[in-house]
Order: structure tokens, then C-alpha cells, then sequence
């Protein structure tokens, strides 16, 4: 799988899981993304991933501007409220 095919995941997970917030834009805390897709098995075009790195994800959609989160690397569980929200929600 490559970066954006994960990258579309984690969009996916992120609009199931979390919330809109205030400004209109889908948010969720990490520790709930983690629990959520780390070593579990997601469905995308009825075929199976599995997000295995998360945090690389995370940094790659931060890169593209995807995404956006207040730290450099997240990490369980001193970050787990930390929230992710979805700038591209396309």
C-alpha cells in the first residue's frame, strides 16, 4: 500500500470516528484514532488494510496538509487528547 492509499484511510477513520468541532471540520483525539486503527483492519474498495504506522501516516498527511495537530509525533498515552482534525475532508 502507498502513502496516499493510507493517507485516504486515516480521512476515512478519521470523519467515522471523531466528530465536526466548532470551525465545521471533522476532529478526533489520537488515543481514539489509535485505538481504533492501530492493528485493526480497515475496508476500503472491498479489499482489507491494515493502517500499521500510524504515526508515519499522520506525519505524511501533516506534510500534505491534510491534516493538522498540535506536536511533532504523537504518542500513546501521554497525547491520547491530543486532537487530529481533518483539513481535507475531500
Amino acid at each position: 500500500m502507498n502513502t496516499s492509499e493510507e493517507v485516504m484511510i486515516l480521512k476515512d477513520a478519521i470523519k467515522e470516528y471523531g466528530s465536526v468541532n466548532s470551525e465545521g471540520k471533522y476532529s478526533v483525539s489520537y488515543g481514539v484514532l489509535f485505538d481504533k486503527t492501530a492493528n485493526t483492519q480497515l475496508y476500503l474498495d472491498f479489499s482489507v488494510f491494515t493502517v500499521e504506522a500510524l504515526n508515519g501516516t499522520l506525519r505524511a498527511a501533516k506534510r500534505q496538509k491534510k491534516v493538522a495537530f498540535d506536536a511533532e509525533l504523537l504518542m500513546m498515552p501521554k497525547d491520547k487528547d491530543v486532537q487530529v482534525v481533518l483539513l481535507d475532508a475531500d
